[in-house]
């Protein structure tokens, strides 16, 4: 519990900028929304659309000429942007959890404990998910709010579509964290973390789009958590079965594996 209490210690102002600076930027967007409401916006993202590759379109998550005017397509274009910067978020803090106390020499401290290995993977997993929670509902409360405030939907609606697409979010989430906490466990330094985090989350991104632009790369897709959780995709499909036993397996193989690495790891103090 010590180790859980001072992991949120040590992440709760990354974990603060992070909320209130993605909330200015929502709140931003979902303000502008009235504007795409007027005749000459709607035609002005229409004229632009067609001019698209459908393909291309396919890969931004727009298979079909979207209404702008409609609240769920228009945030959720815009979410799955927001999408990146949560997935660097999680990733980020997976990735540093475990090879920072090498990296920074309070592993020391650690050692002092009365804590077994698997109980410091354990608590600074547990919260890393804790502080991932919290930015999500504070996510959720602004982007209720904003749906209030810009738009005509009732307290119900907007609860109900933040919580599809926050929900979402979070199964995601999960699966980077795992991947993550495996680096974590597996890395010798937090030196090259950003890049690293980087390189997970922007890759995958690419290779779903290869798999959406590519048909015979159309496998890739399943390497890619952000492309299952596109708005259009979300709302008429939901997350697929496939989706679910491969994003599952990831998480367990991710977790059991920093366990098991971290268990017999020469740590440096």
């Amino acid at each position: 519990m010590n180790v859980f209490r001072l992991e949120l210690k040590n992440t709760w102002k990354s974990t603060l900028i992070w909320a209130v600076s993605l909330s200015m930027i929502i709140i931003v967007l979902l303000a502008f929304f009235p504007a795409m409401q007027t005749e000459s916006m709607k035609g002005l993202a229409g004229i632009k659309m067609e001019g698209l590759d459908p393909a291309l379109l396919e890969a931004l998550g727009l298979s079909e000429l979207t209404d702008f005017t409609v609240l769920t397509n228009y945030f959720g274009y815009i979410l799955q942007y927001i999408n990146l910067a949560i997935m660097v978020y999680v990733t980020l803090v997976a990735v540093n959890s475990l090879v920072k106390e090498e990296t920074e020499g309070t592993i020391e401290f650690l050692y002092s404990k009365p804590v077994a290995r698997t109980s410091i993977v354990f608590w600074k997993t547990l919260a890393n998910i804790c502080s991932f929670l919290m930015l999500l509902v504070v996510l959720w409360l602004v982007t209720v709010l904003g749906y209030l405030s810009f738009s005509d939907y009732n307290p119900a609606e907007s609860v109900r579509e933040a919580t599809i697409f926050y929900a979402a979010i979070l199964y995601a989430g999960l699966i980077f964290m795992a991947v993550g906490v495996l680096l974590s466990a597996v890395l010798k330094s937090s030196k090259g973390a950003s890049g690293m985090t980087m390189a997970i989350v922007f890759g995958t991104f690419g290779l779903g789009i290869m798999g959406v632009v590519i048909e015979d790369l159309d496998f890739l897709f399943y390497l890619s958590p952000l492309d299952w959780i596109k708005t259009q995709k979300l709302m008429t499909e939901g997350i697929r079965r496939q989706e679910w036993l491969v994003g599952t397996v990831v998480i367990l193989a991710g977790h059991i594996g920093a366990h098991i690495i971290y268990q017999r790891k020469d740590l440096r103090a």
